[in-house]
């Protein structure tokens, strides 16, 4: 499946899913190596709540971001952008700021009141849609094609299983920023004062429930979309109940 596909035919759906349920298997099964590594990691100083790029551009999406999501999806997104960056500096990649940080502003835009696809649309998926909409806004306001296409790319790939690291840095790691965020993925990884960290900064109030009906609207709607067959998968269970809202963590 490419993700330009948006909506899955079934075979897809199959492969998803059996993808799905192995990569979550991969996660269970990983997190006592993961908490040895947190533990040398403790050592290791981690930058957390590092300052976004403070470019014109960056400064204009952040306010796009802000005039299209409520609270609970800026807040996500913003997160992401920490989250994103702590992963960078954990394995070791280099990245575009500027590109990480927008892709991460707007990647929920397709969710949105003010950017989701009309009614009768035919989209398959949220990110795609969203993916497009991200471009022309970076287009607009003066953004490289190219630049903007990068954006679009991480933003549709994001609600695949897995976006490997050849596929872009900024995408693979919007990727494991979101999953984290919404299904608690590699969280185990990093250690309790970077996750407090960037908690303080940007509380997950109220997000779990805003995210769970927006992807209950997108199954009902687009019900061969990657975001209801993660839902009917069970991404409820994961939301509901992210490690990263454990009071060991929350709490100093």
């Amino acid at each position: 499946m490419t993700h330009r596909d948006g909506e899955l035919n079934p075979r897809q759906r199959l492969a998803y899913a059996r993808h799905a349920m192995l990569v979550q298997l991969t996660h269970w099964t990983g997190q006592a190596g993961a908490r040895l590594r947190q533990d040398r990691l403790e050592r290791t100083a981690l930058v957390s709540g590092r300052n976004p790029p403070d470019s014109r551009l960056a400064r204009q999406m952040l306010e796009q971001a802000r005039e299209a999501y409520g609270p609970p999806l800026l807040g996500h997104c913003l997160r992401c952008w920490l989250w994103a960056d702590l992963f960078a500096q954990l394995d070791g990649i280099s990245y575009d700021p500027e590109l990480l940080y927008v892709s991460c502003l707007l990647h929920d835009l397709g969710l949105t009141d003010a950017h989701r696809p009309a009614a009768g649309d035919q989209v398959g998926c949220f990110a795609v849609h969203g993916g497009r909409v991200a471009r022309l806004l970076l287009v607009e306001e003066g953004a490289a094609p190219a630049f903007a296409d990068r954006a679009d790319e991480a933003i549709a790939l994001h609600m695949n299983v897995q976006v490997p690291l050849s596929s872009g840095a900024e995408a693979h790691l919007l990727h494991a920023a979101a999953h984290l965020d919404v299904a608690g993925i590699r969280a185990a990884e990093l250690p309790p004062p970077a996750v407090r960290r960037v908690l303080g900064l940007h509380p997950r109030d109220g997000f779990p429930a805003e995210f769970g009906r927006l992807m209950r609207r997108e199954a009902a709607e687009r019900p061969a979309s990657r975001a209801a067959l993660g839902w009917r998968l069970g991404m409820r269970l994961p939301l509901t109940h992210n490690p990263i809202d454990r009071p060991s963590l929350t709490s100093p």
